[in-house]
């Protein structure tokens, strides 16, 4: 694993929603996120459950799978200085939870000093991540 991933839930929910753009193999990063990442995916994964497009056996086995790559996850705390990072401006425009996973890593960046990738199926936050400097998968 020689790089960094800062991992969204487009990422996460197209694994384990099957979708055939789904990124294959994770495995090659070493992978991290804002702790927002597990809201997002239990609340989307909840939504299909209540909204009958997850059974509650199929709801089930997708919260067990999403534990199990959480767990493969480091998830950082969504701090102050993020929060402040985050209502500052971007070179493009940025909704509030992508300001968020997007101030997030640009933190880790700068602590670490390690290249940072950036995974995500979200076309406005990759439009930012790549403006703020960061390689975008897919």
């Amino acid at each position: 694993m020689d790089f960094f991933a800062y991992i969204d839930s487009s990422v996460v929910l197209r694994i384990l929603l099957p979708q055939s753009d789904a990124i294959p193999d994770l495995r090659q990063w070493r992978l991290f996120s804002s702790q927002l990442v597990d809201v997002e995916v239990r609340r989307t994964l909840q939504r299909y459950h209540t909204e009958h497009v997850l059974s509650a056996s199929s709801f089930a086995r997708r919260v067990n799978e999403w534990n199990l790559v959480r767990d493969s996850i480091d998830l950082i705390p969504i701090s102050n200085g993020i929060m402040q990072r985050a209502a500052e401006p971007f070179p493009t425009l940025v909704k509030t939870l992508d300001a968020i996973h997007l101030a997030t890593a640009i933190g880790w960046a700068g602590q670490t000093q390690e290249p940072v990738i950036i995974l995500t199926h979200d076309r406005p936050l990759g439009i930012a991540a790549s403006a703020c400097g960061f390689a975008v998968v897919p």
